[in-house]
């Protein structure tokens, strides 16, 4: 999930969390400059807090730093984090119902912008062909047609021809509170975050919350001015019945005239009533907290699988050496690495690139532009040895490419790889070398042999080794207390940002590599590729700190390995 979609996932439950807030303990009070700010508060606050940060203060707080771990293993819980991360199953992007929801979240966004812009040029229009004239002391515009009386910001329209002598004093006062507390700013940023939010249900219940305030607050003016109540509420029901209108002004007229009466009528909250708005804190922080848990969480979760993909890249055996098997297998998983690598039928690695370098032909175009370079082509070998899904993962030109996937797809098929004894899909990457002299695949086909014949040594050295013998891949790799998610969340917990690097905003990854003694203890850690040297020793420092992992096995028997694990250090 992209970290736009998850912060406009927060706004919208900010939105929905504050309506409910305020129809359980505002919707009812008289308190309307109250309720006003409170409203505007509710706007402003939903698209603050995702991005107010105060994870320093979290993870200073051990009982929610704890929180923070238990949310983050909730996220991270099918995440493949163990020793079997070399075997986790490739999955190939597929069309979902995201792109659709997307497409039509736009649609909705560019209709309803449409009609906001459409309503903006009426009210302009209406501006310069309405006559300018003042009644009772006051400037108003009079529409030049027949139209319930509304108002925007410090404009008042009237159609006077239709408005009788009585009426008129009470519609000012309404209109005239509109403008003078500018209450087009309400409206305006409703409409707004409306548009953003229009898939949210409660973002629409809370857009009329804002505009019916409105019309108390205008009512309660009108109130207060000396007008008899009963008559305006007889006005208020003659207008109902002509000219219905919805826009971005403020209306004399509008659909909730049942609840205005209502609330004309009703007795006013006490004074201690307000009290309750301080509720609104608590709430406000609540979501703050959650939120920065999430971040957190989300932070730790994004920067396992970084650390997990790095891991796996790393502790990457070559082909046909034998890697921990995995935990679980499904018929259409995909593997990256397995017990029984598939082979090339025709002489193993180094046959399958004597078949590419003569099956391969060069492009006339890169041949006349002597162009030499190399394609990386991943495909998946399927259970029954063939070769499907092939795509160019690398390459040094893309004229290469169309030839690349030719020479590939016309492979034969290859003896499959197999995992606890059954034939599974693996993927694999293979080079397709263009090279004018010929001699790429040469020294490709060099370092195959060499790599066989290391493997071959190893694989022999299983029965008969010698027991201080320092291996690289075993049938039993160590594993750290708990595994590899264990591993990973420690080396997080006690990496200590240097304040050097920290000062200088220096980022990066160190690579350290290290030996499982037979006792499961940690020897000679060494740095094999190194970010900024301000982070060197720190990683060295947190990869001694390890506790004792459980050792390899090879044969049955308790032996030193190798590991690499990659240090992470990212500024949040």
């Amino acid at each position: 999930m992209t970290p736009e979609l998850i912060y406009m996932l927060k706004v919208n439950v900010g939105i929905a969390l504050f309506y409910a807030f305020y129809k359980l303990f505002c919707g009812s009070d008289t308190f309307f400059k109250w309720r006003r700010i409170a409203l505007l508060s509710f706007l402003t606050l939903s698209f603050l807090y995702p991005l107010l940060n105060i994870q320093t203060w979290i993870k200073e707080q051990p009982a929610i730093y704890e929180l923070t771990d238990y949310y983050t293993l909730l996220i991270t819980g099918n995440t493949n984090t163990n020793n079997e991360i070399a075997t986790t199953a490739v999955t190939t992007p597929t069309p979902t119902l995201m792109t659709l929801f997307t497409w039509v979240y736009f649609i909705g966004v560019a209709l309803l912008s449409a009609r906001f812009i459409i309503q903006l040029l009426s009210i302009f229009r209406l501006s310069l062909i309405s006559k300018e004239e003042t009644v009772n002391g006051i400037r108003i515009k009079n529409l030049p047609y027949p139209n319930n009386p509304f108002s925007f910001w410090h404009w008042v329209f009237i159609y006077l021809p239709e408005l009788k002598e009585n009426e008129r004093q009470e519609i000012l006062t309404h209109e005239l509170t509109h403008t003078r507390q500018l209450h087009s700013i309400d409206v305006i940023a409703s409409e707004v975050v409306n548009i953003i939010c229009w898939m949210n249900p409660f973002m629409w219940l809370l857009k009329g919350e804002i505009r019916l305030n409105l019309e108390y607050l205008a009512d309660h003016t009108v109130m207060e001015s000396g007008t008899n109540r009963q008559q305006y509420q007889y006005h208020l029901l003659g207008l109902a019945n002509q000219h219905k209108q919805t826009g971005l002004y403020n209306n004399f007229n509008l659909l909730h005239l049942k609840k205005r009466i209502i609330m004309m009528n009703k007795r006013r909250t006490r004074t201690a009533g307000r009290i309750k708005y301080a509720l609104f804190a608590p709430l406000t922080a609540a979501l703050l907290l959650v939120s920065n848990i999430e971040t957190v969480a989300r932070t730790t979760e994004r920067i396992t699988n970084e650390v997990v993909e790095t891991v796996a890249a790393i502790q990457t055996p070559k082909p046909g050496a034998v890697d921990t098997p995995a935990v679980y297998q499904d018929n259409d998983q995909i593997f990256t690495i397995v017990e029984v690598m598939p082979e090339f039928v025709d002489g193993g690695m180094q046959g399958c690139l004597k078949f590419l370098m003569d099956n391969t032909k060069y492009p006339e175009q890169a041949k006349r532009d002597k162009i030499s370079g190399k394609v990386s082509v991943k495909f998946v070998i399927e259970k029954d040895g063939s070769i499907t899904d092939a795509k160019v993962v690398r390459t040094d030109n893309p004229v290469f490419n169309e030839e690349a996937l030719r020479v590939v797809n016309s492979m034969p098929k290859w003896k499959p790889g197999k995992q606890r004894g059954k034939e599974v899909r693996v993927s694999y990457t293979v080079p397709v070398i263009f090279s004018l002299d010929g001699k790429g695949y040469q020294k490709a086909m060099s370092t195959a042999k060499g790599n066989t014949k290391s493997n071959a040594t190893q694989a022999q050295s299983g029965s008969d080794f010698d027991e201080n013998q320092l291996f690289q891949i075993v049938e039993e790799m160590p594993e750290f207390p708990g595994g590899m998610g264990a591993c990973l969340k420690f080396l997080m917990a006690n990496t200590e940002y240097p304040e050097k690097a920290k000062a200088q905003k220096v980022e990066g990854k160190v690579s350290v590599k290290f030996v499982v003694e037979k006792d499961g203890s940690i020897s000679n850690p060494q740095i094999i590729k190194g970010g900024n040297p301000l982070l060197n020793d720190e990683a060295l420092r947190v990869v001694n700190s390890m506790p004792k992992w459980k050792p390899g096995k090879q044969r049955g028997k308790v032996v030193r390995v190798g590991y690499t694990v990659p240090i992470i250090f990212k500024l949040q």
